[in-house]
């Protein structure tokens, strides 16, 4: 007995692929569904920007030397070149350049929605999925490159502040505000361990990080460039920076610029506010203004335009990058 028509070799074929098609139709329309989701809340949110008079950018371009805003768009295309550096210099595998460029590119669209940055993780981490590398090793790839870039944060704050003569007992905060400070620090340290599934999480990215290293320790050039990928990064955000100041005619010397963008971007990425709009451009105000001695509102336009170069120009091409590699099944 049969359970029904007997079908020919070929027609079963015929089914077969259309079942296959009929979920790579309803996987393209669920990417093409979050890319609209993504896209909306981006629109929003740059309309939420622009719509504040106080955090638009746009009237203090009028009062800018236009001469020192092209060093800092350039230096911001270099940061993405560096980021890129940095991420194929953490994987032992051969992986696409002008891609991982678009992936960075991505990164800045997708960062929008984000807070701290985790949008350009997302972003990496799927874009080295996808080029062939076990999803395991892809998050392990990025969580080095974190960690070394971490570390040369905090060894760069730690040589300007000694250049500029920082005096860092007294910068401490004390009171309320260190007790507060705490408090938050126990918090977030009693939900990583206290949270099993996100204390499993930490600790295979630690572990999976390790092997990553030592695996890369056999291709020097390669770690090479990661590492000078990730110092290029906070280097070129500083010169950014430094130019945007000199555009607004401050005298600031360099590492006085150094050492407060690195202390104003640690603060921001903190506060979990999506793409660090309001936070990052407060505590970068405040930090110029503690290291400069300078007035917060004289630092307000050079910070407004220098986030005008680094973060909300990038977003047109991060945009375009972002629908190619979907529309290339590259994300």
């Amino acid at each position: 007995m049969t359970s029904g028509p007997d079908l020919a070799p070929e027609e079963v074929a015929a089914d077969a692929q259309r079942g296959n098609g009929g979920g790579l139709v309803r996987g393209m329309r669920m990417r093409r569904v979050v890319t609209l989701v993504l896209c909306a809340i981006v629109v929003y949110v740059v309309l939420l920007q622009i719509l504040r008079h106080n955090a638009n950018p746009l009237p203090a371009l009028e009062r800018a030397n236009a001469v020192w805003l092209v060093p800092a768009v350039l230096s911001s295309a270099l940061g993405s070149l560096g980021a890129t550096c940095a991420l194929v210099g953490f994987v032992p595998e051969r992986v696409s350049l002008t891609r991982a460029l678009l992936a960075q590119l991505s990164g800045f669209f997708v960062n929008l929605a984000t807070p701290g940055g985790l949008g350009s993780a997302a972003v990496n981490t799927r874009f080295l999925a996808r080029s062939g590398i076990p999803q395991t090793q892809a998050l392990a790839s990025v969580a080095l490159g974190q960690i070394v870039g971490f570390v040369l944060h905090v060894l760069l704050l730690v040589g300007f502040g000694t250049w500029i003569g920082a005096d860092y007992a007294a910068s401490l905060p004390t009171g309320a505000t260190l007790l507060i400070s705490a408090l938050c620090l126990a918090a977030v340290f009693a939900v990583c361990v206290g949270v099993p599934r996100l204390r499993r999480w930490l600790a295979a990215r630690l572990r999976e990080a390790g092997p990553r290293f030592r695996e890369l320790l056999h291709q020097p050039g390669k770690l090479t460039v990661g590492v000078v990928g990730q110092l290029a990064v906070t280097l070129m955000a500083v010169t950014a920076l430094y130019s945007c100041s000199r555009a607004f005619g401050q005298t600031a010397t360099f590492p006085e610029i150094a050492f407060a963008q690195l202390v104003g971007s640690a603060v921001g990425s903190a506060i979990p506010v999506p793409g660090g709009i309001g936070s990052s451009d407060a505590a970068l105000a405040y930090s110029l203004r503690v290291t400069t001695g300078v007035a917060a509102a004289t630092w307000v336009p050079v910070v407004l335009v220098y986030r005008l170069c680094t973060f909300w120009l990038p977003l047109i091409p991060g945009w375009i990058a972002f629908l190619y590699l979907q529309r290339r099944e590259a994300l």
